[in-house]
């Protein structure tokens, strides 16, 4: 798994929010579409992600008026689609970070997370289990 191209793992891009976007949607379209984060984006250039447990511990009325922006972790990691899962790993590491965004020449691709890291070498220890 360490060598090959994070592309094979990565998942494809959710949907995105905008920095001036109230919190509450944007939990709700996490909540809606199975993410537990999404990439803020302002006119195409990323700015941040935003982390569903972030926004899930705002209660009532506040979530309503926190803006996207306030919430979000700035300056995320980013990799191409071709370095490598070990590479990828490394730089979650560095950055202490769950998620890299991956792009491909400026245009976002897809995200990789530790879950999908976790559920690849879940996958492999099952097929080796099915061998012996």
């Amino acid at each position: 798994m360490a060598d090959r191209p994070v592309c094979e793992l990565m998942r494809a891009l959710p949907s995105s929010v905008l920095p001036d976007e109230a919190a509450a949607p944007a939990l709700q379209r996490m909540r809606c579409e199975g993410v537990a984060l999404l990439p803020v984006l302002d006119y195409g250039e990323l700015l941040g992600l935003v982390y569903e447990r972030d926004l899930a511990r705002l209660r009532g009325e506040l979530l309503g008026r926190r803006l996207v922006r306030d919430l979000m972790r700035g300056d995320p990691p980013v990799a191409p689609p071709w370095r490598s899962v070990d590479a990828v790993l490394r730089l979650m590491l560095t950055y202490r970070s769950e998620a890299v965004v991956i792009s491909d020449r400026g245009h976002l691709v897809g995200l990789f997370t530790l879950d999908d890291a976790a559920r690849r070498c879940g996958a492999l220890l099952d097929a080796a289990a099915l061998r012996h």
